[in-house]
């Protein structure tokens, strides 16, 4: 995935782009989900880009 959003990304299609980043972020909320106290780097990225409320 971040392949495709890199690629994305360098060909100036954001919306694309976007798009997969939104997919990531859902693969890790379930990822989050099942192992709460694992991802950190995950969860990070995902409230630093507003993706993800944690409690």
């Amino acid at each position: 995935m971040a392949v495709i959003c890199h690629y994305a990304i360098l060909e100036g299609d954001s919306e694309i782009a976007e798009a997969w980043f939104n997919q990531a972020a859902e693969y890790w909320k379930q990822a989050i989900a099942l192992t709460p106290d694992n991802y950190i780097e995950a969860r990070n990225w995902l409230k630093i880009t507003k993706r993800f409320e944690l409690e």
